[in-house]
Protein backbone atom coordinates (compact mmCIF):
# COMPACT_ATOMS: atom_id res chain seq x y z
CA UNK A 1 0.00 0.00 0.00
CA UNK A 2 2.76 2.43 0.56
CA UNK A 3 4.42 1.83 -2.84
CA UNK A 4 1.47 2.27 -4.22
CA UNK A 5 1.10 6.03 -2.08
CA UNK A 6 4.23 6.55 -3.66
CA UNK A 7 3.59 6.26 -7.07
CA UNK A 8 0.45 8.14 -7.27
CA UNK A 9 1.79 10.69 -5.22
CA UNK A 10 4.78 11.05 -8.45
CA UNK A 11 2.33 10.78 -10.76
CA UNK A 12 0.30 13.86 -9.11
CA UNK A 13 3.37 16.17 -8.83
CA UNK A 14 4.16 15.47 -12.59
CA UNK A 15 1.19 16.40 -13.42
CA UNK A 16 1.03 19.23 -11.68
CA UNK A 17 4.86 20.79 -12.68
CA UNK A 18 3.20 19.89 -16.73
CA UNK A 19 0.51 21.82 -16.05
CA UNK A 20 2.53 24.89 -14.71
CA UNK A 21 4.82 24.55 -17.32
CA UNK A 22 2.64 24.79 -19.37
CA UNK A 23 3.25 21.64 -21.21
CA UNK A 24 5.03 22.52 -23.74
CA UNK A 25 5.58 25.58 -26.43
CA UNK A 26 4.54 29.07 -26.20
CA UNK A 27 2.07 30.38 -28.22
CA UNK A 28 2.07 34.02 -29.77
CA UNK A 29 0.84 36.33 -28.66
CA UNK A 30 -1.98 37.52 -31.70
CA UNK A 31 -3.65 40.89 -32.41
CA UNK A 32 -5.86 41.99 -35.07
CA UNK A 33 -6.92 39.80 -37.54
CA UNK A 34 -5.54 36.13 -37.55
CA UNK A 35 -2.91 35.72 -40.47
CA UNK A 36 -4.16 34.00 -43.39
CA UNK A 37 -1.29 34.07 -45.58
CA UNK A 38 2.03 32.31 -44.45
CA UNK A 39 4.03 32.39 -47.12
CA UNK A 40 6.67 35.55 -46.01
CA UNK A 41 7.56 38.39 -48.08
CA UNK A 42 10.80 39.78 -47.73
CA UNK A 43 10.95 43.28 -46.65
CA UNK A 44 14.09 43.98 -48.93
CA UNK A 45 11.84 42.97 -51.97
CA UNK A 46 9.20 45.08 -51.10
CA UNK A 47 11.45 48.16 -50.48
CA UNK A 48 13.74 47.00 -54.19
CA UNK A 49 10.16 47.36 -56.19
CA UNK A 50 7.45 49.03 -54.27
CA UNK A 51 5.28 49.24 -57.45
CA UNK A 52 5.28 45.56 -57.89
CA UNK A 53 3.44 45.04 -54.30
CA UNK A 54 1.41 48.50 -53.81
CA UNK A 55 -1.87 47.04 -53.02
CA UNK A 56 -1.50 43.92 -52.37
CA UNK A 57 -1.51 41.74 -49.16
CA UNK A 58 1.65 40.63 -48.04
CA UNK A 59 2.76 38.84 -45.00
CA UNK A 60 6.62 39.88 -43.62
CA UNK A 61 8.54 38.72 -40.52
CA UNK A 62 11.71 40.17 -38.50
CA UNK A 63 12.12 41.79 -35.53
CA UNK A 64 10.23 45.00 -34.06
CA UNK A 65 13.11 47.91 -33.80
CA UNK A 66 11.38 50.94 -33.26
CA UNK A 67 7.76 51.08 -31.50
CA UNK A 68 4.66 53.84 -30.51
CA UNK A 69 4.41 54.49 -27.32
CA UNK A 70 1.19 53.60 -27.63
CA UNK A 71 1.34 50.81 -29.90
CA UNK A 72 0.05 52.18 -33.35
CA UNK A 73 2.70 51.92 -35.32
CA UNK A 74 6.33 50.25 -34.96
CA UNK A 75 8.83 48.90 -37.40
CA UNK A 76 10.62 45.53 -38.70
CA UNK A 77 13.70 44.58 -39.33
CA UNK A 78 14.70 41.55 -41.30
CA UNK A 79 18.24 41.90 -41.82
CA UNK A 80 18.92 45.15 -42.92
CA UNK A 81 15.56 45.60 -44.23
CA UNK A 82 13.17 48.23 -42.32
CA UNK A 83 9.70 48.60 -43.13
CA UNK A 84 7.54 51.22 -41.50
CA UNK A 85 3.70 49.17 -40.19
CA UNK A 86 0.78 51.10 -39.48
CA UNK A 87 -2.11 49.75 -37.23
CA UNK A 88 -3.98 52.62 -36.73
CA UNK A 89 -6.33 52.25 -39.99
CA UNK A 90 -7.11 48.42 -38.44
CA UNK A 91 -8.52 49.99 -35.39
CA UNK A 92 -5.74 47.93 -33.09
CA UNK A 93 -2.85 48.32 -31.54
CA UNK A 94 0.29 46.15 -29.38
CA UNK A 95 1.98 46.29 -26.26
CA UNK A 96 5.56 47.48 -26.32
CA UNK A 97 7.59 44.14 -27.84
CA UNK A 98 10.77 46.10 -29.28
CA UNK A 99 13.12 43.25 -29.89
CA UNK A 100 10.68 40.30 -30.02
CA UNK A 101 10.21 38.57 -33.29
CA UNK A 102 7.29 39.76 -35.34
CA UNK A 103 5.10 38.66 -38.10
CA UNK A 104 2.74 40.69 -39.77
CA UNK A 105 0.08 40.43 -42.34
CA UNK A 106 -0.91 43.49 -44.19
CA UNK A 107 -1.56 45.88 -47.29
CA UNK A 108 1.55 47.63 -48.82
CA UNK A 109 1.12 51.26 -49.67
CA UNK A 110 3.40 53.33 -51.63
CA UNK A 111 3.50 57.00 -51.10
CA UNK A 112 6.58 58.77 -52.68
CA UNK A 113 7.93 56.03 -53.68
CA UNK A 114 8.15 54.79 -50.21
CA UNK A 115 6.28 51.41 -49.17
CA UNK A 116 4.85 50.83 -45.67
CA UNK A 117 1.86 48.03 -44.58
CA UNK A 118 -1.15 48.78 -43.27
CA UNK A 119 -1.05 45.74 -40.93
CA UNK A 120 -3.98 43.62 -40.18
CA UNK A 121 -3.00 41.05 -38.42
CA UNK A 122 0.10 40.59 -35.87
CA UNK A 123 1.64 37.21 -33.99
CA UNK A 124 4.71 37.93 -31.73
CA UNK A 125 6.70 35.69 -30.44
Amino acid sequence: MKTRNKISYIWLALILIFLISGCGKKEADKYGQAIQNRSVTKIEAILKTPADFDGKTVTVQGKIIRECPTGCWFEVKENSAIIYVDLNPSAFAIPQKVAKTVTVEGKVSVRNNQPMLIGTGVEIK
